[in-house]
């Protein structure tokens, strides 16, 4: 009887985690995973709000936020091996807020290397480093937040895989009035 229970809790066990594994974000709050750096929905959320608020016209949005995200470990490489890098002291001066969560300081980062107004801009060859770099990543987005745009390494508008189109209704016909 006991080697009946430890069997079905190892079954269990190798389900839930075969589960996790599949779904690659291995949490819920997970919006973003990247060579095993993971994204909170949470960080997100305050990231984009606390931009949007020190920032005001921004109108950063979650797709944007993601596509900067995904790309800033890569960038802000190329960009401190160039000497284009900008700290975290300078996110904030430039700002004027303290108040930015690490998220919010990467976003602001990788936006300012590839910001073709700024004079530091990554030229053609550092973007491509960094373009390398994201082809050799593992990256999973939670599909709640859209698709990831493999060919132009971006967040899109996606339609989650459990949502299911719907065919448009057709009009029945007019049941007949009765004369009398």
């Amino acid at each position: 009887m006991k080697a009946l229970s430890a069997l079905r809790g190892s079954i269990v066990t190798a389900v839930v985690v075969g589960v996790l594994a599949v779904s690659g974000c291995a949490t819920a709050d997970t919006a973003l995973v990247v060579n095993d750096e993971h994204i909170s929905s949470q960080e997100l959320q305050e990231a984009v709000s606390q931009l949007n608020t020190a920032a005001p016209g921004a109108n950063l949005d979650n797709a944007t936020a993601l596509t900067l995200l995904l790309r800033a470990r890569f960038t802000q490489r190329v960009a401190d091996s160039a000497g284009k890098g900008l700290s975290d002291s300078q996110v904030v001066a430039a700002l004027k807020t303290d108040k930015l969560n690490a998220a919010a300081i990467d976003i602001v980062r990788t936006s300012d290397a590839f910001n073709p107004q700024n004079p530091s801009v990554l030229s053609q060859a550092e973007q491509g480093q960094v373009l390398t770099e994201l082809e050799k990543a593992d990256i999973t987005l939670n599909p709640r937040y859209g698709r990831l745009d493999r060919k132009n390494w971006s967040v899109g508008p996606g339609t989650p895989n459990w949502i299911k189109e719907q065919p448009a209704p057709t009009e029945a016909p007019a049941a007949p009035t009765p004369q009398g």
